[in-house]
């Protein structure tokens, strides 16, 4: 091999390592720039990730705060009045619906009923026997009850008397009975917001004391317990 081809080869060994050195730098490059692209790419998206969370958070605050507000507001209960259950129950039974007892509302209107139907009945029977016992009074006998011919005078009278006492008495009944309504919702109406333990209890219990001097005493006793 003459020093010509020598030099030649050796040439041609330089252009080509020159000419991948060429090659592989653009590759770098192409590959650095791609890099960049996508780093700078996903740069992009991590700032839109955060952007969107950065805002989704004061919307999340304001959400449970919201919250927050109807839970306290559900929570907060308008306080139970004892002066609207005693005026509410000037209406039998309208403070015990106040109350939200209105099981008790049947019974005041049973007692009131039974009340006065032996008001009115009584009432019947007194003027009846007042009648009877004026016309016999005054001599009349025009308007005299046949069925009442054999009840001597005094009898009328006290029959007048029976039934007169026994209507005042129904009016009584009916006055207390509606006292009793006043004074029922008023007292539950204190009671409304007392909570009330199970480990409150009223035993009750019969008792028999012995005796020495006399006969024993019976009784019945009542006991509280608070655990």
């Amino acid at each position: 091999m003459t020093f010509k081809e020598i030099l030649l080869l050796f040439s041609f060994l330089f252009l080509s390592l020159c000419v991948k050195g060429q090659i592989l730098s653009d590759s770098i490059e192409v590959n650095t720039i791609k890099d960049t692209s996508q780093s700078s790419d996903s740069q992009k998206e991590l700032r839109s990730k955060l952007d969107s969370i950065i805002k989704s958070i004061p919307q999340e605050q304001s959400s449970v705060k919201n919250k927050e507000k109807g839970k306290a507001d559900n929570n907060t209960k308008t306080p139970h009045s004892p002066t609207k259950a005693t005026l509410y129950s000037l209406l039998p039974g309208l403070g015990q619906i106040y109350n939200k007892q209105v099981w008790k509302v049947p019974i005041i209107y049973a007692a009131e009923g039974a009340v006065m139907y032996f008001a009115i009945t009584n009432y019947k029977g007194a003027q009846k026997f007042k009648k009877e016992y004026k016309l016999r009074a005054n001599g009349i006998e025009d308007g005299r009850n046949p069925d009442y011919i054999n009840y001597p005078d005094q009898s009328i009278y006290n029959l007048y008397y029976a039934y007169q006492k026994n209507f005042e008495l129904s009016i009584m009944g009916g006055a207390l009975v509606y006292i009793f309504n006043i004074v029922d919702a008023m007292v539950y109406g204190h009671l409304f917001d007392y909570d009330i333990s199970p480990n409150l209890s009223l035993n009750l219990s019969p008792y028999c004391l012995p005796s020495v001097y006399s006969s024993p005493t019976f009784g019945l006793s009542m006991r509280f317990n608070i655990k």
